[in-house]
């Protein structure tokens, strides 16, 4: 699993001897290729080298010793030894908002501080016994800890020792548990402390004889809890296959060919439940259809997974009144299906897709979501019409039609006289909105002779039905 950051050199020789932050020099936010300070070696002939640098700590001032160079900072009042090979150690933090002076005193050194104003000793030998508290390390999720593993130099007596506490808040508060250890395998010992979000080290450093242990970075491993993937969104549109049956749909929203009708998509998004997802308020919709063309049905959809792991999907089917769902297909890579929409009967159908890491997951913690599509309707049969009436008077005829549909609404009619244009036309009622309808026709200064009326009705999948009548 993933590891913390090591942590850099540490020495117990004074107070709060602590594990230094490494030399660090990416830019100031804001400000390209500038750190926020920095500390200079100027040479006699004027070149300048960067011995240390940060985004992030101020410093205030500089002490230079036979050991090497002291420097303290406003980061909890920190004070640095920086060695001649650039190795930085943390040597004390003040606990104050900074340190503001340094001065040799004698074998020791004196630090101010301001907020709060103090002044504290640095002694030149090591003291008994030093300690670090690392930052809160945030694993983005609930993880479960593996060994916690160490670097560093312990002379004969001396002792590194480490203590865990882990919780899910980004500070440590009352929720969080207890300090578990000592951990002193430098080799790796397992972490204790609860399955969390957030986890803290601290070492705890005793020195033997005069001299003083010494922490060189630390790493702590961990295996992020498996997030289950995310369906945001199942979309399922009709169009007319281009070429054969089955093959690939046309974009949503192209023309169909129909007068007056066109493709037709339906979508359901994931509200963001735990549990498995519909959208049982959706208006049943037919996927319209061109005339007399192929029809496939495209399903598609959005899914993501929290971890970046690599998914696969299963789409299943369901009738109105079913009980069981069918499987179309499965361990599809790909977020998308096509299927010949001949192949299902006329009726109201919903698809699942059911979406799975297991392609980055051992098989026990692989997870899965599923989300249930809007009803749909499938519609390949045209709409039945039919003549019921012929009224002829002089040069005026009157022609009466029904139409009727048993699975879709009807959409649209139009009428052609002679083979002639189509002329749209509304239904008795003043709009074409149920299975059944009724249409009358007058046809006006009709010329002697015999005459073909051939009326034209689309529902709602634009499936097209055609009835006609004889006027003599």
């Amino acid at each position: 699993g993933p590891q913390l950051p090591k942590q850099p050199p540490d020495a117990s020789r004074a107070q709060s001897q602590q594990p230094a932050p490494p030399a660090v020099t990416p830019p100031a936010v804001g400000y390209p290729g500038v750190q926020k300070s920095a500390v200079l070696r100027i040479a006699p002939d004027d070149t300048v080298e960067t011995l240390w640098s940060s985004t992030e700590e101020n410093v205030y001032a500089l002490l230079p010793q036979p050991e090497g160079l002291l420097f303290s900072t406003d980061d909890h009042g920190r004070i640095y030894r920086l060695e001649g090979n650039r190795q930085v150690t943390l040597l004390a933090q003040t606990g104050e908002e900074e340190t503001t002076g340094l001065l040799a005193a004698g074998r020791g050194v004196l630090a101010t501080t301001s907020n709060l104003g103090k002044l504290y000793r640095l002694e030149e030998g090591p003291a008994a016994t030093g300690a670090y508290e690392a930052p809160v390390r945030d694993t983005g999720t609930v993880s479960r800890w593996g060994k916690l593993s160490w670097k560093g130099q312990v002379p004969p007596g001396a002792v590194i020792e480490f203590y865990t506490r882990s919780g899910n808040s980004l500070r440590p508060d009352q929720t969080w548990s207890e300090w578990h250890g000592p951990v002193r395998n430098s080799e790796g010992e397992p972490v204790r402390s609860p399955n969390a979000r957030y986890i803290q080290w601290r070492a705890e450093l005793r020195s033997a004889q005069g001299r003083s242990p010494v922490l060189e970075s630390v790493s702590l491993a961990y295996l992020p809890q498996n997030s289950a993937p995310v369906i945001k969104s199942i979309t399922v549109a009709g169009a007319p296959a281009p070429g054969a049956r089955g093959g690939m749909t046309a974009p949503a929203g192209s023309s169909t060919g129909a007068p007056g009708v066109a493709d037709y998509s339906i979508t359901v998004t994931d509200t963001g439940s735990a549990t498995t997802s519909t959208n049982p308020g959706t208006p049943t919709t037919a996927l319209s259809r061109g005339l007399a063309q192929a029809q496939v049905t495209s399903i598609s959809w959005q899914a993501e997974d929290p971890d970046g792991d690599k998914l696969v999907a299963k789409v299943s089917f369901r009738g109105e009144g079913e009980n069981e769902w069918k499987l179309l297909k499965e361990n599809l890579s790909e977020n998308y299906l096509t299927i010949d929409s001949d192949a299902l009967a006329d009726g109201v159908y919903q698809v699942k897709v059911t979406v799975s890491d297991s392609p980055s997951n051992p098989p026990a913690m692989a997870r899965e979501t599923e989300l249930i599509s809007a009803s749909f309707l499938i519609d390949n049969t045209p709409p039945e019409v039919r003549s019921t009436a012929v009224e002829r008077q002089g040069e005026q005829a009157v022609v009466k039609f029904d139409a009727r549909d048993t699975a879709s609404m009807l959409r649209r009619a139009e009428y052609s006289l002679d083979a002639g244009p189509w002329v749209p036309i509304y239904s008795d009622d003043g709009i074409i909105d149920s299975k059944l309808e009724t249409f009358t026709i007058t046809l006006e200064r009709l010329k002697q002779g015999e005459h073909l009326v051939t009326l034209r009705v689309a529902d709602s999948a634009g499936n097209a039905g055609l009835g006609k009548a004889i006027v003599r």
